[in-house]
């Protein structure tokens, strides 16, 4: 089947030989200090050997109070930054091109001990529950510095180390999502109400970035199509706005996601958000990467027709590395969208995914 997923595309100034990328993807191979082990090294070099246009990392934790996981990667310290350029020289070893996502957690945090670093659990809003039962406390003024600079430190540090660009975490409950989101920014300053001022602190650090690395260097930016109970018709006139101040501060490309992919993965729904997708393609000039329920060529070529100009794709780079190349030899992806790779099953089976075969020694109790 004749596709344009294998012709080539650009963002900004990156050029990427076609037009799916894998989106970022949390595995089991980062260390309870934020480094990355040998495993993912190897991993995301198998990735990159498929040929596929680009990796989005893993995110990656701007400062120690931003972590959101025990085993997610950081780029706040030298030690994390120098394990990530091994991951990084892996990628363009095998000829690949490597995005560095960034991201500050906010309330979204699923560490099982109930502190954070710093003692405070930041959020837009004071008094709501994290994940981790923690209740967070309203980020000031000063706090708003302190995390568009962290912002900006690691992007510079992606810039100088090699990396092929950013992208910056707006999407997924995280703290700029958490902004974005009327359900979870429930201020009354000039950081919450419209939709004009929700995107304030997000625009902040977009514009921040771009500044500091220059109008050559890619940066990208995610961000959610939808979000949760009544607040989303008024949010889908807001993402239409939002992405249009993404593009007027200077990003390169929007991915678009929304904050219930898991449950839509479940039910096995191709293609969502492709409808949110298409309004907003209307609105803003720059490339989108939309992500979500794509298992087929034929799923792609649905979402490249429609106007959007890249494909990304997550779970189906864990069922299959080189799901590159399946799509290229014009077969399916094996992945059945039951989401235990986002589960124990590493701990408790030694794989990634249930079509892997498990390793002698496992299942472990």
């Amino acid at each position: 089947m004749a596709s344009n997923l294998f012709t080539p595309g650009k963002i900004g100034t990156l050029e990427l030989p076609n037009r799916l990328i894998r989106s970022a993807t949390q595995d089991p191979f980062g260390r309870r200090d934020g480094t990355c082990a040998p495993e993912q090294v190897a991993l995301y070099g198998d990735i990159a050997a498929s040929g596929v246009g680009a990796i989005i990392t893993a995110y990656s934790y701007i400062s120690p109070e931003a972590r959101s996981t025990g085993i997610q990667v950081g780029f706040a310290t030298q030690e994390q930054r120098a394990s990530q350029k091994e991951v990084l020289d892996a990628v363009h070893a095998k000829g690949g091109r490597l995005i560095l996502q960034i991201m500050h957690a906010g309330m979204n945090v699923f560490m099982p001990e109930k502190r954070v670093e710093g003692g405070k659990l930041l959020a837009p809003s004071g008094g709501m529950k994290a994940p981790n039962e923690m209740t967070t406390t309203e980020i000031t003024a000063a706090d708003m510095d302190k995390i568009c600079a962290d912002f900006v430190n690691a992007a510079q540090a992606a810039k100088e180390l090699g990396f092929d660009g950013v992208q910056l975490h707006c999407a997924h409950g995280y703290l700029l999502s958490q902004f974005l989101d009327p359900n979870t920014n429930a201020r009354t300053d000039e950081f919450g109400g419209s939709a004009e001022n929700r995107f304030r602190f997000p625009g902040r650090c977009l514009s921040a970035i771009r500044e500091a690395v220059g109008k050559d260097f890619p940066v990208l930016v995610k961000v959610n199509t939808n979000c949760a109970g009544e607040a989303d018709a008024a949010y889908a006139e807001d993402i239409l706005s939002f992405c249009r101040q993404f593009e007027a501060l200077g990003a390169d490309a929007i991915e678009l996601s929304g904050y219930n992919w898991l449950g839509l993965g479940k039910k096995k729904v191709p293609t969502f958000y492709l409808d949110r997708a298409s309004a907003i393609r209307k609105e803003v000039s720059i490339p989108l990467i939309l992500v979500g329920g794509v298992r087929t060529l034929e799923q792609a070529n649905q979402i490249l027709d429609a106007g959007i100009d890249f494909v990304s794709a997550s779970r189906p780079f864990i069922c299959q590395p080189d799901f590159f190349k399946v799509l290229e030899r014009g077969e399916d992806s094996d992945c059945i969208g039951c989401t235990k790779c986002l589960g124990n099953i590493w701990t408790k089976e030694g794989r990634r995914c249930v079509k892997h075969e498990i390793p002698e020694g496992f299942p472990k109790d």
